[in-house]
């Protein structure tokens, strides 16, 4: 039974130290990224204007999906709080954030509940 257990973790760190070889970014990482003049919020301009590496390709089509349900107060741009509160309001946590932005597509149903 321990040699199963044993199995499943180095399956699980390999994984880990692929996505990370990889230069994957949590989405914390890369909508920090994303903010080119670093004023702590992102604009549709900068998702628009965001290059995204290969492992990141989906945060454009997430961000095109939410920008505007995120943008609580309607300003054009989001903020920190506002995503987190936009996650909250689409049952979506860290690692549905994460993978969304990993994979390349936009809107997705969270998956971890």
């Amino acid at each position: 039974m321990s040699k199963y257990i044993l199995s499943a973790l180095l399956s699980l760190f390999s994984l880990g130290a692929v996505a990370q070889a990889a230069g994957f970014l949590e989405w914390v990482d890369v909508v920090n990224k994303a903010d080119v003049n670093k004023d702590g919020m992102v604009s549709a301009h900068e998702v628009m204007m965001y290059d995204p590496m290969s492992h990141e390709a989906g945060v454009r089509p997430f961000m095109v999906d939410h920008f505007i349900a995120f943008d609580t107060n309607a300003d054009g741009m989001l903020t920190m709080d506002e995503i987190k509160a936009g996650m909250v309001k689409a049952s979506m946590t860290d690692k549905d954030m994460s993978r969304a932005f990993f994979e390349t597509v936009g809107f997705q149903p969270p998956k971890s509940k």
